[in-house]
């Protein structure tokens, strides 16, 4: 979309677009921030596969958007002419989301229901990365994707403890 396209969607000029956004780049930062801030996390219900399970499917529809994957392209592309972008997409999509699931897995860790050593960072990124993963090969998400994931991540970082009280 070009910027003539965005002023003639809002009702106004480029010239007036530009005395609020100094870029393209600032304009497109504030249309992650305010898109994001429309968009409410799951709440926390304490079960930790259900948890992630109801985030994953969250990050899964949130990406399906046509624009989700095209937005992160452009920003890591124009990393080094428009930083600001790939700021804004980190500060309020990427660490929101990331923040959320380390939490889940650092409260389930408080409760004793992983193994004491876990890499919490590494299973976040496992969880998320397995998207951009299977989006990047071309290859179709499967439709219980945050099921099938949660529990790939799980069997490597459950206690056994927890996992015979669960039984």
């Amino acid at each position: 979309m070009s910027l003539d396209d965005v002023a003639t969607a809002a009702h106004t000029t480029r010239a007036t677009i530009y005395l609020r956004y100094p870029s393209k780049a600032a304009l497109a930062a504030a249309a992650i921030v305010h898109a994001r801030s429309t968009s409410v996390l799951p709440p926390a219900t304490g079960d930790l596969r259900q948890d992630l399970v109801a985030q994953l499917r969250h990050f899964q529809e949130s990406m399906a958007a046509p624009y989700s994957l095209p937005i992160i392209g452009a920003a890591l592309a124009e990393e080094h002419t428009a930083p600001e972008l790939l700021a804004a997409l980190r500060e309020h999509v990427v660490a929101s989301r990331r923040q959320m699931l380390r939490s889940l897995l650092q409260q389930a860790q408080s409760r004793d229901e992983l193994v004491p050593l876990v890499d919490i960072d590494l299973a976040v990124a496992q969880l998320v990365g397995s998207y951009y993963a299977f989006s990047i090969a071309g290859d179709l998400i499967p439709p219980n994707w945050s099921e099938r994931i949660v529990d790939q991540v799980l069997t490597g970082i459950v206690s056994d403890a927890f996992e015979h009280q669960e039984r």
